[in-house]
Protein backbone atom coordinates (compact mmCIF):
# COMPACT_ATOMS: atom_id res chain seq x y z
CA UNK A 1 0.00 0.00 0.00
CA UNK A 2 1.17 3.47 -1.06
CA UNK A 3 1.28 6.52 0.49
CA UNK A 4 -1.93 7.77 -1.40
CA UNK A 5 -3.71 4.56 -0.62
CA UNK A 6 -3.23 4.82 3.05
CA UNK A 7 -4.14 8.87 2.74
CA UNK A 8 -7.88 7.99 0.61
CA UNK A 9 -8.23 5.15 3.40
CA UNK A 10 -7.75 7.64 6.51
CA UNK A 11 -10.24 9.86 4.46
CA UNK A 12 -13.36 7.43 4.13
CA UNK A 13 -12.41 6.22 7.82
CA UNK A 14 -12.57 10.11 8.86
CA UNK A 15 -15.63 10.89 6.50
CA UNK A 16 -17.52 8.09 8.48
CA UNK A 17 -16.74 9.25 12.02
CA UNK A 18 -17.73 13.11 10.86
CA UNK A 19 -21.12 11.64 9.65
CA UNK A 20 -21.60 9.56 12.67
CA UNK A 21 -20.83 12.36 15.10
CA UNK A 22 -23.47 14.92 12.85
CA UNK A 23 -25.96 12.45 13.45
CA UNK A 24 -25.83 11.96 17.00
CA UNK A 25 -25.51 15.48 17.66
CA UNK A 26 -28.63 16.29 15.48
CA UNK A 27 -30.74 12.74 16.22
CA UNK A 28 -30.00 11.76 19.39
CA UNK A 29 -32.10 13.54 22.61
CA UNK A 30 -28.97 14.01 24.59
CA UNK A 31 -28.55 17.38 27.10
CA UNK A 32 -27.40 20.45 25.74
CA UNK A 33 -23.21 19.73 26.70
CA UNK A 34 -23.34 16.71 24.87
CA UNK A 35 -24.79 17.62 21.69
CA UNK A 36 -22.01 20.28 21.66
CA UNK A 37 -19.33 17.76 21.82
CA UNK A 38 -20.72 15.91 19.28
CA UNK A 39 -20.51 19.19 17.31
CA UNK A 40 -17.14 19.91 18.45
CA UNK A 41 -15.87 16.23 17.40
CA UNK A 42 -18.00 16.71 14.27
CA UNK A 43 -16.09 19.80 13.44
CA UNK A 44 -12.67 18.46 14.35
CA UNK A 45 -13.53 15.78 12.01
CA UNK A 46 -14.36 17.72 9.45
CA UNK A 47 -11.30 19.94 9.48
CA UNK A 48 -9.18 16.77 9.34
CA UNK A 49 -10.61 15.59 6.13
CA UNK A 50 -10.41 18.98 4.69
CA UNK A 51 -6.18 18.60 5.66
CA UNK A 52 -6.38 14.74 4.02
CA UNK A 53 -8.24 16.17 0.60
CA UNK A 54 -5.57 18.74 0.26
CA UNK A 55 -2.67 16.50 0.89
CA UNK A 56 -3.87 13.70 -1.50
CA UNK A 57 -4.69 16.69 -4.29
CA UNK A 58 -0.91 17.37 -3.69
CA UNK A 59 0.25 14.20 -4.35
CA UNK A 60 -1.93 13.33 -6.99
CA UNK A 61 -0.59 16.64 -8.74
CA UNK A 62 3.05 15.60 -8.20
CA UNK A 63 2.11 12.15 -10.24
CA UNK A 64 2.02 9.92 -7.10
CA UNK A 65 -1.74 9.27 -7.34
CA UNK A 66 -0.35 5.90 -9.62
Amino acid sequence: MNTLDLLQDALVGEMTLQSMYNHHAVNISTPPDVRQLFFQMRDAKMQHITELQQRIQQLMQQGQGQ
